[in-house]
């Protein structure tokens, strides 16, 4: 494995921090299926352009779950994973290391904002969770697209709706988790105008068209798994309640929101089984047939 510095700068500082290495690698386990579909449908799109995949990058990488599962899909591929914060950087090779495909993954220590040419050009590549840390996505994709090797694609991924936890015991409350996920579902149509991409994904396929990459597949990916009980996992949940609690006061009713909180000051309660429903927005683009859009 070979790491390498190039230019730093920009959020990194953020993504530094131990803590949230630790809560973005639970949310990444936890949305694993939809990584490893999306994956799947990208490779079995470049089967079918006869492109042997050989080299992947792995855009705003964060601590690596999707890395490796890259390494795994594309078994033939070196993959390069990119971001902006050493410590990410670190924890990525670990899990590479952990899950055998070390030999095959790279790191590159340069922020999206960066200038990407450096990396290299690649079959695919993937960008989940990544762009709308850019300050300017389309100048971004626009680096992206040339970053492309001849029949490359681009996949992106966003996140489509609130993730939704729902514990086993319904607090006192029947039908709390519906009207939350209601709750919820409000929430999303009153503040997602005004959300950034990280929590509106709409804007991506202008975005892509601007940047002059065609839009190829696009779907929402959605899956509901039961959490695992390791700690980093329950901080998760427990601050996505957290989070539930604050979000939706004035649109969730006060006692449901009141048992949440109830849950919440209780660390005793958090190893309870739960429930955590991730889903995304699925775009692959490849560079597009037109010039590049003004």
């Amino acid at each position: 494995m070979r790491h390498h510095g190039h230019h730093h700068h920009g959020h990194a500082g953020a993504f530094d921090d131990e803590r949230h290495v630790r809560r973005l690698e639970a949310e990444a386990r936890l949305a694993s299926g939809l990584h490893r579909e999306a994956a799947r449908l990208c490779d079995e799109r470049l089967a079918r352009s006869a492109v042997a995949v050989g080299r992947v990058l792995d855009l705003g990488c964060g601590p690596g779950v999707a890395t490796t599962l890259l390494a795994q899909q594309f078994a033939s591929a070196r993959v390069v994973a990119v971001d902006g914060s050493a410590t990410m950087l670190t924890r990525v090779e670990a899990l590479a290391v952990e899950h055998a495909v070390g030999s095959r993954v790279e790191t590159q220590l340069i922020d999206l904002d960066g200038d990407l040419q450096p990396l290299g050009t690649a079959d695919l590549v993937w960008a989940a969770m990544a762009l709308h840390h850019a300050a300017d996505e389309v100048a971004t994709l626009r680096e992206v697209r040339q970053l492309l090797a001849a029949q490359g694609l681009l996949c992106v991924l966003e996140r489509a709706d609130p993730t939704m936890v729902q514990l086993a015991t319904d607090l006192g409350r029947p039908g709390i988790w519906d009207r939350l996920t209601a709750a919820w579902s409000a929430w999303s149509r009153r503040a997602r105008p005004t959300l950034p991409g990280g929590a509106n994904a709409g804007r991506y396929p202008g975005l892509l068209d601007a940047a002059g990459l065609d839009v190829v597949d696009a779907r929402t990916l959605r899956d509901t798994v039961t959490a695992p009980g390791d700690a980093a996992t329950r901080t998760f949940v427990a601050d996505q309640l957290t989070a539930a609690v604050r979000a939706l006061d004035g649109l969730a009713e006060p006692a449901d929101l009141e048992a949440l909180q109830g849950w919440v000051d209780d660390p005793a309660a958090h190893a309870g089984a739960a429930t955590v429903t991730c889903s995304r927005e699925l775009l692959i683009a490849r560079v597009g047939t037109r010039q590049e859009r003004p």
